[in-house]
């Protein structure tokens, strides 16, 4: 095999542990289909524009595609001794047909745009592979919340016991956020599918390549126009890693949860057998291990975004050998996001809901304190403040005296309106009853977004409506992309049997 490709300049080789050091080798390989693709693009291009015959551009079509058929079958032979995946496979190439035609391959071309748009190409790809995962994670909270928009549960501020609601509105509440995780991902595709192939090392070519062709052939939306820009610039690479930490963030939340809430003194859900594990002691023991690691992979996002930024955050203007390790990041930290969205589906999918022992808490909770003090305000002509401290009175006499809030009588509640307010009170004989009603209390939240079940049906019909646009938006993005390469492997098929 051809060594030393681009060493002509240096006059000694590198030692093996210096040559190890140097080589992202094992890094590329989830860039290889992308290179292979992006070499071809290149190539068809440079002898559309003349610069190679149609028989020398057969000729490195089907050498690359053979390295293909190697790369899929498990056969392709690695060595570190090469720095990364391009100069490999150029070695491979001009090894196999000589230098004279072989050695065209690169011509108007530097490692500098040709990993820059690798990367994007496999940026894009793992973009559209994970909001795919997202999007099922959403579907799978908008059919549980169908199931459960009349499942009363306790809100928690503080962990403290806030006020009642139903638990649709919470799996609302995360597929809300996990929306909007979507939409930072399909803005950012924007910026990501982009290319940057045709600015050579950092000055442009006086080779006359077509950039927009490449363009074309790769299935990108426009051009990194500026070739300073193009190779230099890795604010996509930090803005994907800065999306996926912040995703990260809210499955980890939603983690904590599952954890808390299939805790014994909770027990408002249960995890499947098939994301539990168990005790080596303890024979009990049912614990939430798939989602507490969801929990901890988050840590991999968070120390990918802070190493991404640290890297690029004093490089000077240009490609610097530093940028070579922006990849690693980006690889775990795509496989820890679409890892924790599988778990998370399948946990929701066949996560079992106590809606019952959920409502036996609102019972011995006073979570509906904040509905009486409405309650006082709207029927009895008092300023918020006043209810507020009357229901906090009431409250605390309430707990010393371990009376329970669906307990309490409304002479006491007339009793604490004389002691704050220093005057009677006329009540209806029904308000604490309605209020101590948690159906109709919810009823009469009027405020948009509220847990009122008819409130929460509506969202669910909405959120439903939007999850259906979202993919129908990302089927269109990687029908687009899907195409674009039908058409240059069909341009390589028939190209290389024409030289047949």
């Amino acid at each position: 095999m051809v060594e030393d490709l681009y060493r002509a300049r240096l006059k000694e080789r590198p030692s093996s542990k210096t040559a190890a050091f140097l080589s992202s080798l094992y890094d590329d390989l989830r860039i290889l289909e992308e290179d292979l693709d992006g070499t071809e693009a290149h190539n068809i291009m440079l002898f559309e524009k003349g610069v190679m015959s149609k028989r020398e551009l057969a000729s490195i079509l089907a050498s690359l595609e053979g390295i293909r058929e190697e790369w899929c079958e498990g056969k392709l032979v690695l060595d570190t001794k090469f720095e990364d995946i391009h100069e490999l496979v150029e070695s491979r190439v001009v090894e196999e047909i000589g230098i004279e035609i072989g050695g065209k391959l690169h011509t108007g071309r530097s490692r500098n745009d040709q990993v820059a748009v690798d990367l994007r190409m496999r940026v894009r790809k793992d973009l559209l592979n994970l909001s795919d995962k997202l999007l099922d994670l959403i579907e799978v909270l908008i059919k549980l919340s169908e199931k459960h928009s009349d499942s009363l549960m306790i809100l928690y501020t503080h962990t403290q016991h806030a006020q009642v609601g139903v638990y649709a509105q919470y799996l609302l509440s995360y597929v809300d956020a996990l929306i909007r995780d979507f939409e930072r991902f399909s803005d950012c595709f924007v910026r990501v599918n982009l290319s940057p192939l045709g600015a050579c090392a950092i000055g442009g070519t006086s080779i006359p390549i077509d950039r927009d062709r490449t363009c074309e052939l790769l299935g990108f939306d426009g051009l990194v126009e500026n070739s300073i820009d193009a190779v230099s610039s890795r604010d996509f690479a930090v803005e994907t890693a800065s999306h996926l930490a912040t995703l990260m963030s809210g499955l980890s939340r939603i983690s904590e949860d599952l954890i808390l809430w299939s805790t014994s003194e909770f027990g408002y859900v249960e995890l499947s057998d098939e994301f539990s594990s168990t005790s080596s002691v303890m024979p009990q023991k049912k614990n939430p291990c798939s989602v507490e690691l969801v929990r901890g992979k988050t840590g991999i996002a968070y120390g990918a975004l802070v190493n991404l930024l640290t890297m690029v955050k004093g490089l000077n203007t240009g490609y610097s050998r530093d940028l070579q390790e922006t990849k690693s990041p980006l690889w775990t930290s795509f496989d820890a996001a679409e890892s924790s969205l599988e778990i998370l589906v399948g946990v929701f999918r066949t996560l079992k809901v106590k809606a019952d022992r959920m409502r036996s808490n609102i019972a011995e909770s006073y979570a509906p304190a904040v509905d009486l003090a409405e309650a006082l305000t709207r029927e009895c002509d008092l300023s918020f403040r006043e209810a507020h401290r009357i229901v906090g009175e009431l409250i605390r006499e309430s707990v010393k005296s371990k009376v329970l809030f669906n307990q309490i009588k409304t002479k006491t509640l007339e009793e604490a309106c004389k002691k704050v307010l220093g005057r009677d009170v006329v009540l209806s004989s029904s308000l604490l009853a309605t209020v101590a009603d948690i159906e109709s209390d919810l009823s009469r939240r009027v405020s948009v977004g509220s847990p009122n079940p008819s409130e929460a049906r509506r969202m669910i019909a909405l959120r439903k409506k939007n999850a259906k646009i979202l993919r129908t938006r990302l089927s269109d993005r990687n029908l687009k992309i899907e195409k674009a390469r039908k058409r240059l492997m069909t341009s390589v098929r028939r190209y290389i049997t024409k030289r047949r």
